[in-house]
This record gives C-alpha cells, structure tokens and sequence, in this order.
C-alpha cells in the first residue's frame, strides 16, 4: 500500500490481508505443501484460514511469526526498532530471526494480548489490551486512548507520509482520547488544536536537487 493508503486482498488459501500505509507484502501465487509463508515490510491485519497441518507464517526483517488459524495485527517498519503484534483470535508465537544461528523464541501470545519489542535491546512487554485500537486503522480508523503527544503525532504522520515536529516540550505532558474515521490531515490537526493547546504550522518545501520534493513537515506548538 502507498503512503496514505491501505488496501486488502485474499490470498490462495482464502486468508484475508489488510495492508497499512506504507507497508508491503511478498507472497506465492500458491503456498507449497508444508507452510503457508509470507514476507512483511510494514503493518498488516490477518485474518488466517485455520489448517492445522499447513501453519501461516509471516516473516519480517527481524521477526517470524507462526500461526494456523487466528486474526492478528503486525506492526514491523525497517526504520522503526519496536515492533508490534496484537492478537484478536486464536495464537500466535513470536521469534526472534537471526542471519546465523536458529530462530529465538520471544513469547507466545493469548488473546487480546499485545507484544512490545525492541529489536534493539531486545526488551519486550506483554499485555492485556482492548485489541480493536491497534488495527482500527484498517476500518478507516484511528482510535487513541491515553496516548501521548509523540505516539498521535507517530500515528499520523505514518499514516499520512508527513513529518510531524514536536516543537514545545509542554505538549509531551498532555494526552489524547479521540476517534477519527477517514479524515484529512488538516481536520485531524483542526480537532486536535479545539481539544488540546495546540497550534501548527506547515513548513515551505523547497526542491531536493534532483527536482524532487521532500515529504510535507508539520510543526506542532503549545499555543499560550
């Protein structure tokens, strides 16, 4: 999916993927006798066919998560060090892949459980969650509950392909409980300046030298 967007698409076996911005997915026109394996840059929503003799694995840059039949979140960027797995339905073990050596075991995961890693330090947090908030986003969702000034600003500007500055370290002491459903960048910065003493700025993009534009940067201030 392209920044700003997400897509879906069903797979040969009828298990059902919803790709984030940003995010790409590598699979097999058929999977082979033995494993279903795909491969995840990004952050994808899973819906597997249940096949007690053919497990569903998603393989990532770091990580290999192994399932047969469940709905689970994957949240995995290159660029990013933490990595996230939220379960719905089902299991799902969670390793670690190295280029040399066998694959480590970081948890299993029961239902309704969320899985924070560090790639790294290799700390890890486990924890009962309300699930829905961690893969709304593929309902044209973005639901924050509690959360902090640089995980909306992270939020947004994934979903939306901007950078978001934080310019006044005042704002990191407040925290946001909102629902937004499909809407544009400068209504949810609009909804967030009413709730909250925030004011922003877009910065001027002048051309890269090979012609091109850097991403747009918004800038975040604690209006007094």
């Amino acid at each position: 999916a392209t920044f700003g967007t997400r897509s879906a698409l069903r797979l040969n076996d009828s298990s059902l993927v919803w790709l984030n911005s940003g995010s790409r997915l590598r699979y097999p026109d058929r999977f082979g006798a033995k494993e279903r394996k795909v491969y995840l840059t990004g952050e994808a929503y899973f819906e597997v066919e249940s096949d007690l003799n053919k497990p569903f694995i998603v393989n990532t840059s770091a990580l290999s998560i192994e399932v047969t039949g469940t709905k689970f979140n994957i949240l995995d960027y290159d660029t990013e060090p933490l990595a996230e797995i939220t379960l719905v339905e089902g299991g799902v073990i969670v390793n670690r892949q190295y280029k040399t050596g066998g694959p480590k075991l970081i948890s299993s995961l029961d239902v309704s459980q969320h899985l924070a890693y560090d790639k790294e330090t290799g700390e890890k947090k486990l924890a009962t969650v309300d699930t829905y908030k961690y893969y709304s986003w593929k309902d044209g969702k973005l639901i924050f509950r509690n959360e902090p000034i640089d995980v909306v600003a992270k939020k947004i500007g994934k979903i939306f392909n901007v950078d978001i500055e934080i310019r006044d370290t005042n704002l990191r002491d407040y925290r946001f409980w909102a629902t937004f459903q499909d809407e544009s960048l400068d209504e949810i910065l609009k909804n967030l300046s009413r709730s909250s003493p925030i004011t922003y700025t877009e910065l001027d993009r002048k051309p890269l030298p090979d012609g091109s534009f850097p991403k747009k940067k918004i800038v975040l201030f604690y209006r007094k």
